[in-house]
């Protein structure tokens, strides 16, 4: 989405060349000075001066003291004009530092007045605290202020709207690190309503609790409320753009109408639309009216953030493809040993609720649990009539059987994707046991990489209750007892407490996934 696909649609903010046009409110003027008549010349000067088509709003100080205390007060001051004496000969210079380094207030001009032409700053304080002008009081007078007034008000202007852009970019690539760990379409988009709250703000100067809030996915002309705040947060279910109250429902009407960003005085809608029939729309409402480096920023970030959604969204369908492919590779595999496709099902089920409790992410337990089907990948590679042999394998054959783990790995060791990565893993040392008697390399302990401790027990589990070509079903409690047994053994003793903890879904796993012939 470009910046063609922006819109303003309230005539308040279209001035007559089309361009936006935006209220300021008052520009803040300090008058420091110990001298009441000095107060009361400047406002009679500037009392009819406008800048962008909004008057100035004078604070009073009469010594540096109390103009510190405004400063503390007032974070918008965008003039000061600050005589050199007061309470002491440099009082203004002293109060300027104090703006300056102690108070870190580095936007608001600063203007020097003195009536005693011999006290002034030495050209080092100029630079250094970044005054923009020195003047005679009797120089500040009709016109010499009127535009003295314009090119600090312009300058101040100038900073800070650099200062906000800063601070706006600074949000923008924050949320891009955040928004790139993101594992979730659900937790983008809550990510997403976070960052830009914080961008308004910044925008804006509004604070965050006066904004409500909606974010919404709408796909083929049915509506789902992903989250609401402020005074939205009553709206609970949506089916259809009626369900919104009307002051929402005609804003996001246009912008799914007509697929693009909509600014108006006080709301906003961010449209983040794809090539299908699928938008997600961020809508924010509160704040107040936005500048048109606002609008630059604000579209920025949906950009940003509607390539991070496209992204994800391409990413969950590339892992659903490689899951699948996995899948049916993995059933294929069994079929060729007449195993069922649910012994892949209930390993891999197994494997995913085995992997939680020994603390993956939800993310990692997914792609293990779609790696697990692959454990025995390297089957593919073992004559029918040693896969096939009802009775006991001969030393030469079970040498061939074991080689199976290698066989798998090598397959699949040299690929990048994190899933055949596991799934090497998985393929290679799960027929490896915790006291070092395990195959192919007699791996000990915690030398067997966690995700074949955890598929080597679900893979025996499942194993030792179904029946094989070469041995009959052991009845569940023998087999939940052989388990009990073999930790400290067979299996790491950690994944055997775990699998204790999940005893109860892993045998519901098992009955949910009978064998179907």
């Amino acid at each position: 989405m470009n910046g063609d696909n922006i819109i303003f649609i309230e005539d308040e903010l279209i001035n007559s060349e089309g361009s936006s046009s935006c209220y300021f409110p008052p520009w803040k003027v300090l008058i420091v000075d110990d001298d009441d008549e000095v107060h009361a010349v400047t406002k009679l000067v500037l009392s009819n001066f406008q800048w962008e088509g909004s008057p100035l709003h004078f604070l009073s100080a009469y010594s540096a003291n109390e103009a510190e205390q405004l400063f503390n007060t007032h974070n918008d001051i965008a003039v000061a004009l600050i005589d050199v004496v007061m309470e002491t000969d440099d009082a203004g210079l002293h109060l300027i530092k104090v703006i300056r380094n102690k108070i870190n207030n580095k936007e608001t001009r600063i203007i020097l007045r003195t009536g005693q032409p011999g006290q002034a700053p030495e050209r080092r304080i100029i630079r250094e605290y970044d005054i923009s002008d020195y003047k005679n009081k009797t120089e500040l007078s009709g016109i010499k202020l009127d535009t003295l007034m314009c090119s600090s008000l312009r300058a101040y202007q100038n900073i800070v709207a650099l200062k906000k852009n800063k601070h706006g970019l600074e949000t923008i690539v924050k949320s891009s690190a955040i928004l790139a760990e993101s594992s979730t379409y659900h937790s983008l988009i809550h990510i997403a309503m976070n960052y830009l709250t914080q961008l308004l703000t910044q925008c804006t100067n509004n604070n965050a609790q006066n904004l409500s809030a909606l974010s919404i996915v709408s796909k083929q002309n049915k509506l789902q409320l992903m989250d609401a705040r402020g005074t939205l947060s009553t709206i609970k279910d949506i089916e259809k753009i009626a369900d919104l109250p009307s002051n929402v429902s005609s804003i996001i009407n246009q912008s799914l109408n007509e697929k693009r960003h909509i600014f108006v005085q006080h709301s906003l809608v961010l449209n983040m639309h794809n090539n299908t029939d699928n938008n997600i729309l961020l809508y924010f409402e509160g704040f107040d009216s936005l500048t048109e480096q606002d609008v630059a920023l604000l579209s920025l970030f949906a950009t940003n953030t509607k390539a991070y959604l496209d992204n994800e969204k391409l990413r969950h369908a590339l892992a659903d493809g490689q899951r699948e492919i996995v899948y049916l590779l993995g059933e294929a595999i069994e079929r060729k040993s007449k195993e069922t496709g649910n012994h892949i099902r209930r390993v891999a089920e197994i494997t995913y609720v085995l992997a939680l409790e020994m603390g993956y992410s939800v993310a990692e337990a997914e792609k293990i649990k779609s790696a697990s089907p692959l454990h025995d990948l390297g089957k593919i590679g073992i004559p029918d009539y040693i896969l096939h042999k009802p009775g006991e394998l001969t030393p030469e054959e079970w040498s061939i059987m074991q080689s199976h783990v290698e066989i798998g790995y090598e397959l699949v060791r040299h690929s990048e994707q994190d899933i055949l990565k596991y799934s090497a893993l998985i393929s290679y040392q799960h027929h490896e046991k915790w006291d070092g008697s395990g195959y192919p390399n007699g791996l000990k302990g915690e030398e067997i990489d966690l995700v074949g401790r955890i598929a080597s027990v679900a893979d025996v589990f499942d194993a030792l209750a179904h029946d094989r070509c070469y041995k009959k079903a052991w009845p569940m409690q023998d087999v939940l007892s052989f388990i009990e047994q073999q930790a400290g053994f067979h299996f790491d003793p950690q994944v055997i407490d775990a699998f204790r903890k999940q005893q109860n879904q892993i045998v519901a796993i098992n009955n949910r996934y009978k064998d179907f012939y």
